[in-house]
C-alpha cells in the first residue's frame, strides 16, 4: 500500500467518526463536559481545603495585638475573621470553624513589661489534617510576630534561599495538574467511545475486511477523536487561564505538549474501546483509570517527593511526565528529576507503543463481535 493510499484511509476513517459523532451529540457532550466537571470539582476541593477557617476573639486591641493577628494572616494557613467570644464558641460548636484563638486583654501591657502571655487556642480536632495545621501554624505565627516586634530579643533567624525564581500557590500548581488530567480524561473518553461505537454499529466488520493498513485505521480513529478532544481542551485551558488567571510562561510548550498528550491518551482510549467494545463500559472505565493515575502522578507536588514506592509507581505513569512538562510550560520550573527531553521521549514512546498495540488488538479481535 502506498503512503498516499494510507493517508486517504486516515482521512476517510476520521471523517466517518466525526460524522457519526455529530449524529449522536450526547456522547460528544459527555466527552466535553466531564473533564470540565473534573476540573471544577478538584478546584473547589483545593479552594475549600487549603486553609483552615478560624475565629479570633480580640479581647486586647492594642497595636501589638493587631500585629499578632497580621502575623497569623502571614502564615498562609488560616482564613481569619474576628468574632465575639460568644459568637466564636457558637461557630466552633456548630462545626463551621476549626479553631478559636483568643488574644488576651492584657496582651500589649504584658509584652511591654516582659511578662509571660498565654494565648488560648480552642481546636475542633475532628479532622487531624486541619488540627495539625493549627498546631503548626499558631506557634509559627507567635515566632514570626515576636521576631518582628522584638527583633533585638530574637538572636536566631532563618535565612531563606529560594531554588525557584518565584513562589507558586497551591491552586495555580494544582490547576495545571488538573488540566493534564482533564486532557487525559477527554482524550480517553473520545477515543474509547468512538472505537467502541464501531462494534455496536457493526462497522468494525467493514474495517476489518477492508484491504487497508490496521495502523492507518487506528490513526484515522485518533484523528477523528482529536477534533472533539480539542474542543474540550480549549474549554479546560480557558477556565484555567482566563478564569483562574494561571497564564503560561511558555505558550508554545503548552501547545506542543498539549498536542502530544492528546495523541498519547487518544491512543490509549482507542485501545480501551477496542477491548471493551461497548460505550456504556468505555465511559466508566475511562473515569476509573484516571483517578488512580492522577493521585499517583504527583498532582500536588513533585512525584519524587512521594517516597520510594509511590515514586516508583509514578515513574511508570505517563501522566507523571505530562504533569512535569505542563508545570514547566506554565510556571517555568522542572518538577521532576528528568528534563523536558525525557518527558517528550516518554510521551512519544507511549503514543507509538499504544498505537502499535491497538493495531495488534484490532487485528486479532476485529472480526469478533
Amino acid at each position: 500500500m502506498s503512503l498516499r493510499h494510507d493517508l486517504r484511509v486516515v482521512r476517510a476513517v476520521a471523517a466517518t467518526d466525526i460524522r457519526l459523532t455529530l449524529r449522536e451529540p450526547l456522547f460528544a457532550i459527555i466527552g466535553i463536559l466531564i473533564p470540565i466537571n473534573f476540573l471544577l470539582l478538584f478546584l473547589l476541593f483545593a479552594i475549600s481545603g487549603g486553609q483552615a477557617p478560624i475565629a479570633v476573639v480580640m479581647n486586647g486591641n492594642g497595636p501589638l495585638a493587631e500585629r499578632f493577628v497580621q502575623a497569623m494572616g502571614g502564615s498562609h494557613s488560616f482564613i481569619i475573621h474576628t468574632a465575639t467570644s460568644a459568637d466564636a464558641e457558637r461557630e466552633i460548636r456548630a462545626g463551621s470553624i476549626v479553631a478559636v484563638v483568643t488574644v488576651p486583654r492584657d496582651f500589649d501591657a504584658a509584652l511591654s513589661a516582659g511578662a509571660r502571655v498565654d494565648i488560648p487556642v480552642e481546636v475542633n480536632n475532628l479532622n487531624v489534617d486541619f488540627t495539625n495545621d493549627i498546631r503548626r501554624a499558631v506557634p509559627l505565627s507567635i515566632t514570626s510576630f515576636y521576631a518582628d516586634a522584638f527583633p533585638e530579643q530574637v538572636v536566631v533567624n532563618a535565612v531563606e534561599a529560594d531554588v525557584q525564581a518565584q513562589d507558586t500557590g497551591y491552586i495555580p500548581y494544582l490547576a495545571v495538574s488538573i488540566v493534564v488530567a482533564g486532557l487525559m480524561l477527554a482524550s480517553i473518553l473520545q477515543g474509547s467511545v468512538n472505537a467502541a461505537r464501531d462494534y455496536e454499529l457493526g462497522t468494525i466488520k467493514e474495517l476489518a475486511l477492508a484491504p487497508v493498513s490496521r495502523l492507518a485505521i487506528g490513526l484515522g480513529k485518533m484523528l477523528g477523536s482529536a477534533a472533539l478532544t480539542a474542543a474540550s481542551a480549549v474549554l479546560v485551558l480557558g477556565v484555567v487561564i482566563l478564569l483562574i488567571g494561571v497564564w503560561p510562561l511558555h505558550p508554545l510548550e503548552v501547545l506542543g505538549f498539549g498536542l502530544l498528550m492528546i495523541a498519547a491518551f487518544l491512543a490509549l482510549g482507542v485501545l480501551a474501546g477496542t477491548v471493551v467494545r461497548r460505550r456504556q463500559q468505555a465511559i466508566p472505565l475511562s473515569i476509573a483509570c484516571i483517578l488512580p493515575l492522577f493521585f499517583l502522578s504527583g498532582p500536588f507536588g513533585p512525584a519524587n517527593w512521594l517516597g520510594a514506592i509511590p515514586g516508583a509507581i509514578a515513574a511508570a505513569s505517563p501522566l507523571t511526565y505530562a504533569i512535569a512538562a505542563f508545570q514547566h510550560a506554565f510556571h517555568g520550573y522542572q518538577t521532576a528529576t528528568q528534563n523536558l527531553a525525557v518527558d517528550t521521549i516518554v510521551l512519544a514512546g507511549f503514543t507509538l507503543g499504544t498505537i502499535a498495540l491497538t493495531a495488534f488488538v484490532f487485528g486479532r479481535r476485529g472480526f469478533a463481535h
